[in-house]
């Protein structure tokens, strides 16, 4: 359960300072699309790295990096959103001017919009944690790969 709660925290962190860094127009679609994608690997990463994560299988590489997808993303969408609106109002030609639009347009259409998308960003991060896991949980490193199924990879 320890591991959860340091997930958690670690990637609402995250996802807050990755809303900060995305205002800068020309970082804010590669920020965005390394929330969608690569968060979890991130975290992941930084997590085994400091010792917070004891990860004994693949299948919660699954869970942990859906976790951190979807907190991540709504980290993000928690300081985005509404300082990209107060951005709009003041640059009226700007890049923030589409999301003021969708946050005239409605709060149940800017809440699908922020669900379907977290959950997009939750099973893209599953994959990426699946994936970390497994490579840190991979104990023979030295394998070679060969092509030749003849023989025995060395």
């Amino acid at each position: 359960m320890c591991n959860l709660k340091n997930l958690s925290i670690f990637s609402l962190i995250f996802g807050l300072i990755a809303g900060f860094l995305a205002l800068i127009p020309v970082l804010g679609v590669i920020i965005f699309l390394m929330i969608v994608f690569c968060s979890s690997f991130i975290i992941l990463i930084f997590l085994k790295k400091t010792n917070n994560l004891i990860c004994p299988d693949e299948k919660s590489g699954l869970l942990y990096g859906g976790i951190t997808g979807f907190i991540a993303y709504i980290g993000f969408i928690l300081i985005f959103l509404p300082l990209s609106f107060i951005l709009s109002l003041i640059f009226k030609e700007s890049y923030f001017t589409g999301i003021g639009m969708i946050i005239k347009s409605g709060f149940s259409l800017m809440l699908m919009l922020i669900l379907f998308i977290g959950i997009l960003c939750a099973m893209m991060n599953s994959f990426s944690g699946l994936a970390s896991i497994y490579f840190f949980n991979t104990e023979n490193k030295n394998k070679k790969f060969s092509l030749e199924m003849n023989k025995e990879n060395k």
